[in-house]
């Protein structure tokens, strides 16, 4: 008898072939959205690390950018400084600047006559900025920062252009980079508050200040040098504080300050009348607008009347003697020579001065009136004083000063010395000093020159 299969079975084994099935279907949608899910999830990951590596290389960049530009406008340029020879200048700064080389773990900075590069600076072992300058105009700069984080690296880059900055008068009544000497019955006041008699001095020479006799001195003392000392014999008087006192007053190792620099260009134009060898200069005489010629060394004798500007040309020894009117501004070719050059500006008798702002509202002195708050710009000259000159309209700046005899006066504003050597006040010699005449910036003096970051030439990459 033949056996028959139930069909009840055979159903019931095609429905578990077709779970079976459906399960391995699911397994492989499964496996397959867990794969692109993974996928998904590591490029998102690898999407979001490189995007924080970009941002953080950004970030380098902008902190390199900013630390150096903080450090680039503040290196205290030459003036007048153009292509190769600012370069030159800009490298040599940086490389003594220690905020950089503190930084680079030995590094050294390079330079090939065109462009500077700074090595990398590292921040964690990870991040990095470093630095390129190159020159890109006879005045101007490019500044590229290069921030790295990880393997992903961003530029940055900026265009920095030399300016020349006006300069104000110094708060001091004088400022010297020599030591100073005051003597005999010698005097330095304020005319109106005793800090306007106050003394400053970047000499490095131990001695800084040397006070013997009835001197006094208004306002404070304040040297640079931290081991200097000073030497107070007699009836001295400093800040107030006679005798011991006195001590009180003199300051030593002071930061030090920018002295301002001579620029003459201001003033050149207006001399349009010449002064040489075939110039009678004896008598009584009056002169508009004159340049001495080099090598003149002429000698003003009588009554002399001045009226605008004295422009002095290298070298040369310029004499004054009898008594002197003089309404302008005398100023002399810049540079800083060394003393004992020859060039000399002596007063030897009465000197009566006003400033350019009196002068006559005549077309010769059009727009020179304008230049008021100096008196004498006279770098690399030897100034002397033997005679009383009263009231002098403005600063007086030269390589040295001298006062000696009943030499003194009121200076409405500073006197400043570029050179080394002795300032000395002598005999009966007063100088008082007036602050509140003129308004700055005075014309004809400037700061050192700066590199200004240009905002508008930013750029990135």
């Amino acid at each position: 008898m033949e056996r028959q299969v139930s069909p009840v079975k055979t159903q019931a084994t095609r429905k578990r072939g077709f779970a079976s099935l459906l399960v391995l279907m699911l397994v492989g949608v499964f496996a397959a959205l867990s794969t692109a899910h993974f996928y998904s999830a590591t490029i998102s990951l690898r999407q979001s690390q490189s995007q924080a590596d970009v941002q953080a290389a950004t970030m380098e960049a902008e902190s390199g950018l900013e630390f150096y530009r903080c450090i680039i406008e503040d290196l205290g340029l030459s003036n007048g400084l153009e292509g190769q020879d600012l370069m030159d200048e800009v490298y040599q700064k940086l490389s003594e600047r220690a905020e950089i080389t503190g930084n680079l773990n030995g590094q050294q900075l390079t330079y090939d006559g065109t462009s500077i590069r700074i090595p990398a600076v590292n921040i964690d072992g990870k991040n990095s900025f470093a630095t390129r300058i190159k020159l890109v105009g006879p005045d101007m700069l490019l500044v590229r920062t290069e921030g790295r984080a990880g393997d992903v690296s961003r530029s940055i880059a900026v265009n920095a252009v030399l300016q020349d900055s006006a300069a104000m008068c110094p708060a001091h009544g004088i400022v010297s980079r020599g030591r100073i000497s005051v003597t005999g019955n010698a005097r330095v006041s304020g005319a109106n508050t005793a800090s306007e008699g106050s003394i400053y001095t970047a000499t490095q020479d131990a001695n800084a200040l040397t006070m013997i006799g009835n001197t006094d001195v208004d306002g404070e003392f304040y040297a640079t040098n931290p081991d200097g000392y000073a030497t107070l014999i007699g009836n001295v008087s400093v800040g107030g504080g006679r005798g011991n006192a006195a001590h009180d007053h003199v300051h030593f190792g002071v930061p030090p300050f920018e002295i301002p620099d001579v620029d003459p260009t201001v003033f050149e134009p207006y001399a349009t009348e010449t002064v040489d060898h075939t110039t009678r200069t004896n008598g009584n005489l009056t002169f508009h607008n004159i340049r001495i010629r080099a090598n003149t060394n002429p000698t003003f004798s009588g009554n002399i009347t001045i009226r605008g500007v004295v422009y002095v040309e290298k070298p040369n020894q310029v004499t004054f003697t009898g008594n002197l009117d003089m309404t302008g501004t005398i100023v002399a070719d810049s540079g800083h020579e060394n003393p004992g050059n020859g060039n000399q500006i002596n007063f030897r008798g009465n000197t009566s001065s006003r400033g350019v702002e009196d002068l006559p509202d005549t077309p010769e002195f059009a727009g020179l009136r304008d230049l008021e708050g100096a008196f004498m710009l006279t770098p690399g000259f030897e100034a002397e004083f033997t005679g009383n000159f009263g009231v002098v309209n403005g600063v007086m700046a030269a390589n040295s000063f001298d006062f000696t005899g009943n030499a003194g006066g009121t200076i409405k504003g500073s006197l400043i010395q570029y050179g080394d050597n002795v300032l000395d006040l002598t005999g009966n010699s007063g100088l008082t000093f007036d602050h509140q005449t003129y308004t700055d910036p005075i014309p004809g003096l400037v700061a050192s020159s700066r590199l200004v970051f240009m905002p508008g030439t930013y750029s990135e990459w």
